[in-house]
């Protein structure tokens, strides 16, 4: 009988300790999303290449092996403001810390962090385990849609086994709310803009490496990028040529839901690149990178 591609479930555990199964004989969560995408084998393999005297391709050897995973979850908050939304221990892998108090939970960077994850991967019968996770993420927002945050893991592998899938708990998570006029405000320096679009990447440096008796996934570098398209207001308004060439930094905040199911990115320490023009149904749009300084940025859930 044919296996069906759309049986596909992701467990995820912290790892108290970096590469040792945090799932097993545990209670795992479990990811509700969307795009899954697993590179079960990844690496680099070399070739033979002897001088035998004969043409053609030479035998391979394997010389890296390691996962990808791939997945995207809605932008949405916690079910319990007091607690971290079900993305908090994803973003533990991925040099963020979440910091829960009485209304709200944060989500900062920490650039000592040496957080991992398991994940198992089910795939219509079969088990892929992966150990010692660490990653990036990104999160993109459209008005007239509902925006995700993409996570992008590589982890340690593990044999391929065959597997039920477990039947999953999705309770914690939310159903995201339409971005647009309703439930989002978007604003610079405290001045609102009528926001289209916007698009972060934390752009973590993720790297695979195997020496004698170690082998590990490291974060060795972050240089977050994120760009964003809004109505182009009046020019006596709103100046954005000159704000470009003064260099200075700006406080940007984008916001999604009321207080109680509400998630927020804003960075404090932001210059704004140069805008170039588009148009959204007949309209004049700005199109403006942004560079995002240092660990200035954060993501709040209330």
């Amino acid at each position: 009988m044919a296996r069906k591609e759309r049986k596909k479930i992701i467990a995820y555990a912290v790892e108290s300790t970096y590469g040792v199964d945090a799932i097993a004989g545990g209670s795992p969560k479990y990811v509700l999303g969307r795009e899954f995408s697993v590179t079960p084998m990844a690496g680099e393999s070399q070739s033979l290449d002897y001088d035998d005297g004969t043409l053609g391709n030479s035998a391979e050897v394997m010389t890296e092996k390691y996962v990808t995973l791939e997945f995207t979850v809605d932008l949405a908050a916690s079910n319990d403001v007091k607690v971290a939304a079900p993305f908090g221990d994803l973003m533990s892998g991925c040099l963020r810390q979440a910091n829960a108090v009485a209304t709200e939970c944060t989500y900062s960077f920490d650039d000592n962090s040496t957080g991992s994850l398991t994940f198992y991967f089910y795939q219509s019968g079969t088990l892929h385990k992966v150990t010692g996770a660490r990653g990036s993420l990104s999160f993109s927002g459209q008005a007239k849609n509902f925006g995700g945050i993409k996570f992008a893991f590589t982890g340690l592998f593990q044999p391929v086994s065959g597997q039920t899938l477990p039947v999953p708990d999705f309770t914690p998570w939310r159903t995201p709310l339409k971005i647009g006029v309703e439930n989002s405000a978007f604003s610079i320096d405290g001045k609102a803009l009528k926001l289209i679009s916007i698009e972060y990447d934390q752009a973590n440096s993720v790297t695979y490496q195997e020496y004698v008796g170690h082998e590990e996934v490291q974060i060795t570098d972050y240089k977050p990028t994120a760009t964003i398209v809004i109505e182009a207001p009046e020019h006596a308004d709103w100046n954005p040529w000159l704000l470009a060439e003064q260099g200075g930094t700006h406080t940007v905040v984008f916001s999604n839901g009321p207080v109680t199911n509400q998630i927020e990115w804003k960075s404090s320490k932001v210059q704004l690149g140069r805008p170039t023009y588009g148009e959204q149904e007949g309209t004049q749009t700005y199109s403006i990178p942004l560079n995002v300084i240092k660990f200035h940025d954060v993501f709040t859930t209330r």
